[in-house]
């Protein structure tokens, strides 16, 4: 009892204010770009990656409350601690799905919307989808929910669970470094010179967010592998908001660019359809 009771500090202590600092994040960022959100995206026409925007901003507001519901509520109900945690952590998969794709697409666009990029990109985005879902789905069916040893205790109280989430972790982690390493690779090689401001702000956000997600990834992995069981949760939600927090943000800086550039009369091009030339390639792409 003494030793449960100890473990069950360092959920307190730790994982409880994880979330609420991710809750605290997610909405000062919204709030912080509601004002760009607003002016860039609302009013342009529906397309994938204003479906994906919108996939990656709003979600978090359903599933992120769900984690606070789970972690703080005093006396919860055992038999609803599994629905809450499942509909929880499909929506951080779905969340962090939503953003890689955001943070492929921005590759794809650096790498000069070569289609062998994209091949080899959906590939491996669909495996590591699959992979993730099959999991996360055993995963869940080993996870066991037990009454807290003290009344004051609040929360659910994972009692037993798999470590296989680790491959989970692990494919995202690999996903991100290879979409890194892409980044690294097509800038020192093609765009080290450039003074084009739309592929210095892709540039500038991808090494900047790959870096932070792989920091993150990293060390969320590293708790899964040697925490403790009641860790399992420590850095998931905090993983799951900077993903959103980031991959939107690469979203509305692009546009931001193009409106910039459309106000100084560089391009007559409505703000709904950025474009522009991918230097060294025939290709002119659109980020919408």
């Amino acid at each position: 009892m003494v030793h449960r009771i100890s473990r069950l500090r360092v959920r307190l202590n730790l994982i409880n204010p994880f979330a609420v600092v991710s809750m605290t994040i997610l909405l000062f960022d919204y709030l912080l770009s509601l004002e760009l959100e607003v002016s860039l995206v609302w009013g342009t026409r529906w397309n994938f990656s204003k479906i994906f925007y919108m996939c990656a901003r709003y979600p978090p507001f359903i599933d992120v409350p769900l984690v606070l519901w789970y972690a703080l509520t005093p006396n919860i109900d055992i038999k609803i601690c599994f629905p809450i945690y499942a509909a929880a952590s499909w929506g951080t998969f779905f969340g962090i799905a939503t953003a890689e794709a955001i943070l492929v697409l921005r590759t794809y666009a650096l790498m000069g919307c070569n289609s062998r990029f994209l091949t080899v990109f959906v590939i491996q985005y669909v495996a590591i989808a699959f992979t993730t879902i099959v999991v996360l789905t055993l995963f869940l069916k080993s996870l066991k929910f037990g009454a807290p040893p003290l009344p004051t205790v609040v929360g659910c109280q994972l009692v037993d669970g798999s470590l296989i989430l680790v491959v989970a972790f692990t494919l995202v982690l690999l996903n991100e470094t290879i979409l890194m390493v892409c980044t690294l690779w097509v800038g020192v090689k093609r765009f080290r010179h450039t003074s084009n401001p739309l592929i210095k702000t892709l540039y500038r956000d991808g090494i900047s967010y790959f870096v932070l997600l792989f920091l993150i990834s990293a060390g969320n992995l590293a708790v899964l592998i040697w925490g403790p069981l009641e860790l399992v949760d420590l850095l998931n939600t905090f993983l799951r908001v900077m993903h959103s927090v980031l991959s939107t943000r690469i979203v509305l800086h692009v546009r931001a660019v193009h409106r910039d550039e459309a106000r100084d009369g560089t391009t007559s091009r409505d703000v709904g359809d950025p474009r522009f030339r991918i230097p060294g390639t025939t290709i002119e792409y659109v980020i919408e």
